[in-house]
């Protein structure tokens, strides 16, 4: 089955890199597109995460693999130890995976790449508020008067990534599915690629048609 998509890997940036002054993490997925297959449709899916880092690699990877089979898929993660490969080189990579993926006798393989990575800052000045305060001062006497409580100037910086997930066929090659979902303000590398697994799985399993109507 072929498509006319134009798929570009980039390597996944190291989450891990944005400890620190994060709240929570989330990820959404904002648009699916498929050509009417999903990972049920394959018997055997091959998971990769393309990233140099082999600890991104695994975390990302392995995470995926765990919640595919876990939802009823056949997965298998790549090991991290495929120093051969060409990380640093999306177009070349793409071909030694599906070769990897012929040979293992997998049908499919999930690659995750990274497409953007934005940081946004948002300014919230200095704000002021007036509260009133009653204080009896005798028998049926009282004053009302002004409390202020000012609120300082405070600066919120969140990271956002854009992750593409696609599927591909490995004996032609083409791209069968594809989402893209944004990752925003991770804890940390594990516990981001776990919830990140939740997110594209589901995606994956759900139909394009009822994945709309959502």
């Amino acid at each position: 089955m072929r498509t006319g998509w134009t798929l570009h890997l980039v390597a996944i940036a190291a989450l891990s890199l944005l400890l620190g002054a994060c709240s929570s993490t989330s990820t959404s997925v904002t648009n699916v597109r498929s050509a009417g297959d999903s990972a049920r449709a394959f018997s055997s899916t091959l998971v990769v995460a393309a990233n140099p880092s082999a600890r991104v690699r695994t975390a990302v990877g392995q995470a995926l693999a765990d919640r595919l089979n876990k939802q009823g898929n056949t997965a298998t993660f790549l090991a991290a130890e495929n120093h051969s490969l060409s990380w640093d080189t999306p177009a070349e990579l793409r071909g030694q995976l599906l070769n990897i993926a012929e040979q293992g006798q997998h049908d499919s393989v999930l690659v995750i790449s990274l497409v953007d990575r934005k940081h946004h800052t948002d300014y919230k000045p200095e704000s002021v508020t007036y509260i009133p305060y009653t204080r009896q001062i005798g028998a049926g006497a009282s004053i009302t008067y002004m409390e202020q409580s000012v609120q300082p100037a405070s600066i919120e910086v969140s990271v956002e990534y854009v992750i593409q997930s696609t599927l591909y066929e490995s004996a032609t090659g083409s791209a069968v599915w594809q989402a893209v979902s944004h990752t925003v303000d991770p804890e940390s590398l594990d516990k981001a690629a776990k919830e990140f697994a939740v997110v594209i799985v589901a995606a994956l399993n759900t139909p394009e048609s009822e994945w709309k109507n959502q």
